[in-house]
């Protein structure tokens, strides 16, 4: 019974799409035409978002062809940045590379040549707000781009920032955990054991971490969880974020904490 229905609607769909084909065929075409409509007109709401309120980092592409009225029109695409903001006016950092195609402009930016030591010539180039406004409506300005983090089309576009931790809040290293870094590099880990053990004789946050670890994962020695945990809390204690990691993970996987 189950068989022969499963074989009438399939008979069934099957005139279906060959009668209607045309429609289908149709509405596909127009549903597939509406989308590329609708994410062209978010693109160019963003592109223009971006334009009117720039931010440091911003990648903003020039056809300086467009610009220079005074000769006949080539195409001289090339990449700028945003490299200060302000009322009036934004500064851009303008790259010493012309391209004939957008797409090659584009290739540049996936190959991380921004991020190259003279890709961008030394003098700023200062635009003002309205300048910048009318470049884009006449086409000189024809794309921007804010970074996602560090990257820009999957490309490094800028430096990532290293956090600041004051002086106080530094790691520290004592010899003894360094050293135990180093038999455990070298795969001596009953030696690494013995050099953290050192190390939290003196207090280490990193040693106690460390030791924590193998102690956990059951090298250079037995697995030893309630020992641990002990050297975990006592990490935590002096502000170490990776043991306040490991101590989470620690108690969820093995469910040694109370």
């Amino acid at each position: 019974m189950l068989k022969s229905t499963l074989f009438r609607t399939h008979d069934v769909i099957s005139a279906s799409v060959s009668r209607y084909k045309a429609i289908i065929i149709a509405f596909l075409v127009v549903g597939f035409c509406g989308y590329w409509i609708v994410k062209h007109q978010q693109s160019q709401t963003q592109q223009s978002m971006w334009i009117s309120s720039p931010k440091v980092d911003d990648v903003i592409m020039v056809d300086f062809g467009r610009i220079q009225t005074d000769r006949v029109y080539q195409p001289q695409f090339r990449i700028t940045q945003v490299i200060a903001v302000d009322e009036h006016q934004i500064t851009l950092k303008e790259g010493r590379y012309t391209y004939a195609r957008k797409r090659d402009a584009k290739r540049a930016i996936q190959l991380d040549n921004l991020m190259l030591d003279d890709y961008f010539k030394s003098q700023p180039w200062r635009l003002s707000r309205t300048t910048v406004s009318d470049y884009y409506q006449n086409g000189s300005i024809y794309a921007a781009y804010r970074p996602n983090d560090i990257y820009v089309l999957g490309g490094i576009v800028k430096k990532r920032a290293i956090a600041y931790f004051p002086k106080h809040q530094r790691a520290h290293f004592s010899p003894q955990n360094n050293q135990g870094i180093s038999f455990y590099q070298q795969g001596d880990f009953e030696a690494a054991r013995q050099a953290f053990e050192d190390a939290i004789a003196t207090q280490d946050q990193w040693g106690m971490y460390n030791l924590a670890t193998m102690l956990i994962a059951a090298e250079g020695g037995k697995q030893d969880l309630p020992r641990a945990l002990t050297l975990l809390t006592a990490a935590k204690a002096q502000g170490n974020l990776k043991a306040i990691e490991a101590l989470k993970s620690l108690c969820e996987i093995h469910q040694v904490c109370e």
